[in-house]
């Protein structure tokens, strides 16, 4: 990824049950302003980022300030609600908060895509927070039971962040 460096990825669950996950990169330059259109661009390059790394699969859907991940066949895979945005001179975020879906437990936790100044760069990152998947083993039941979300969610998630990194490189203001 031309541009980018210090690709970091974790993923821990949390003592509520729920996931955090974090993607993160870094650049010599912001990809967006410090404003609200900054932030905005945050989010839709993000689903378009989904769109396109499942080449229209998966799409993003947008009504009435809430969201969806549909599957092509039609089914809700997540459902967000409207955008938060944030921004300042040291960050910028959009962030949604996860209503529900297929691949949600239940309502709860959010998604934040953010901008912030670490020293001389920039650092964009993705963060899940409080995701309760279904896809994950659940506490004492069998390890293979969280197979689905360990081979399949989790890794997906982590490579439309790179996509997403890439889009807003492509697209950097500065």
């Amino acid at each position: 990824m031309s541009g980018l460096h210090g690709w970091e990825a974790t993923e821990r669950v949390l003592e509520s049950g729920g996931f955090e996950s974090r993607q993160r990169v870094l650049l010599p330059e912001p990809a967006v302003e410090p404003s609200e259109s900054g932030a905005r661009w945050l989010g839709v390059t993000y689903w378009r980022a989904v769109n396109g790394f499942t080449r229209g699969g998966v799409r993003a859907i947008w009504r009435d300030e809430s969201g969806r991940l549909r599957l092509l066949g039609g089914a809700t895979l997540l459902r967000f609600g409207p955008p938060k945005l944030g921004y300042g001179d040291e960050a910028v975020s959009c962030r949604y908060a996860i209503e529900g879906g297929l691949l949600a437990l239940r309502a709860g936790g959010s998604v934040t895509l953010a901008q912030r100044v670490e020293g001389r760069q920039h650092e964009l990152s993705v963060t899940v927070e409080e995701y309760l998947p279904r896809l994950a083993a659940r506490p004492g039941a069998p390890w293979w039971t969280g197979a689905l979300y360990a081979k399949g969610q989790s890794p997906f998630h982590a490579a439309v962040s790179r996509r997403y990194f890439q889009l807003l490189v492509q697209g950097r203001v500065a």
